[in-house]
């Protein structure tokens, strides 16, 4: 026979008490939590930090495309030129004007890096 102290009904409303304490114990800290406005505001604040660098990362990405593919079209603007001006030597009216057309395409790929170079900066 079980004595009062230690019968199966009285066991049950122990864990049962125990268990109420626990979930009043986590309810509390949630709302302790929700009141702490200085920690909501650190974890806002390294949020947003995360999501600056995460921006500033896929822009700097973006940047060395684009810087790589202005690379690119210059290389083959300047071998076509290249070849051009072999032929411009044959005739000097064509010289003058791959001439003409060589500086303006130099003075675009200087202006392109120097764009991306000053975004890389800013970034």
């Amino acid at each position: 026979m079980s004595t009062p102290e230690t019968s199966p009904d009285r066991q049950q409303l122990q864990a049962e008490i125990e268990q109420t304490r626990a979930e009043l114990g986590a309810t509390v800290e949630e709302l302790a939590a929700k009141t702490d406005v200085k920690a909501q505001a650190k974890r806002t604040a390294a949020d947003l930090s995360d999501r600056a660098k995460q921006a500033v990362s896929e822009a700097r990405a973006k940047a060395a495309d684009a810087s790589g593919a202005a690379l690119a079209a210059a290389k083959t603007q300047a071998a076509s030129l290249q070849d051009k001006v072999a032929e411009a030597r044959r005739d000097p009216a064509q010289r003058r004007r791959l001439d003409a057309a060589a500086l303006l395409t130099a003075a675009v790929v200087v202006g392109g890096l120097l764009a991306v170079a000053i975004h890389r900066r800013r970034a």
